[in-house]
């Protein structure tokens, strides 16, 4: 007489007819910690139950626990990954095999690695030795990579707080050099400012290098913004900015507007402190 330890031999002893007890020895066996090889001849019996087929099953992993009802994701030796679900009621459905479920990770739950015996040959759980090899593992392989994720990260801050004293320079820097406000005295210097019709005009024989902003030829950018004002920059960077996000920064001054000439003295007013003042024809 020949009597066989191994555990897949036993596979074939198992009773195929009633699939509610089979559900039940599953649940139950999760529950008690019954040992893997066990609850692993049982799984291929209920995938077999379904007519799917399962020569062997190499991996399981109890991926879902809930009071009466477990789901647990079963790898079969050479066929896709199949999804079994019992339930202490006896219910049993099987699933998948068609690559429709994500791949085993141990970062949902424990997998059990059965060798060709039957026998438990690995499990992804984590202890103590486990955690250690792995931690000096990664620090082996990714130490020239910390340095450079270390260096572009400092050259990234870097890089902010550099753009952040740019404008906040530019912006003081506009602020002392703004004249003081005063009320108009006799005979005092009138500042040029532009009309809608001179706005337009520098629209129309403006090239539009981005959408809605235009660049005259003697160097302003007009920037339209989202409730259709137009503003006039010196920069096509902050025109932009402007047109496209509505962030009015360094607009082009009045002084500034005064050192640019323009072909345009028939459209050209007075202006003080906001106030309009034409021209006499």
């Amino acid at each position: 007489m020949v009597i066989v330890s191994s555990a897949v031999a036993g596979q074939d002893a198992i009773d195929r007819s009633d699939p509610r007890q089979m559900a039940l020895d599953v649940f139950s066996g999760i529950e008690r910690g019954t040992e893997p090889a066990t609850i692993a001849l049982k799984l291929r019996q209920i995938v077999e139950l379904f007519r799917y087929r399962c020569t062997r099953v190499t991996d399981y992993q109890v991926f879902s626990r809930r009071p009466n009802i477990t789901d647990i994701k079963v790898k079969c030796s050479g066929d896709a990954l199949y999804g079994a679900t019992v339930a202490s009621n006896g219910f049993v459905a099987v699933y998948g095999g068609n690559g429709m479920l994500a791949g085993l990770d141990r970062r949902d739950a424990v997998i059990y690695s059965l060798d060709v015996d039957g026998a438990v040959d690995d499990t992804s759980g984590f202890d103590i030795d486990r955690i250690k090899e792995e931690t000096q593992l990664r620090a082996t392989l990714g130490s020239e990579y910390d340095y450079v994720y270390l260096g572009g990260m400092v050259l990234i801050l870097l890089g902010i707080m550099f753009v952040m004293a740019l404008v906040f320079f530019r912006v003081l820097r506009r602020k002392q050099g703004r004249k003081p406000r005063s009320r108009m005295k006799p005979m005092q210097k009138f500042k040029v400012g532009f009309t809608s019709e001179m706005k337009n005009r520098l629209v129309d024989e403006g090239a539009e290098i981005a959408k809605f902003v235009y660049q005259h030829e003697s160097g302003i950018f007009v920037a339209i913004g989202k409730r259709g004002k137009r503003r006039l920059f010196l920069s096509a960077f902050w025109a932009k900015m402007y047109a496209r996000w509505g962030i009015r920064m360094f607009e082009a001054s009045s002084d500034e507007l005064e050192k640019i000439e323009l072909n345009l003295p028939e459209m050209a007013e007075m202006v003080d402190e906001g106030e309009e003042v034409h021209l006499p024809s």
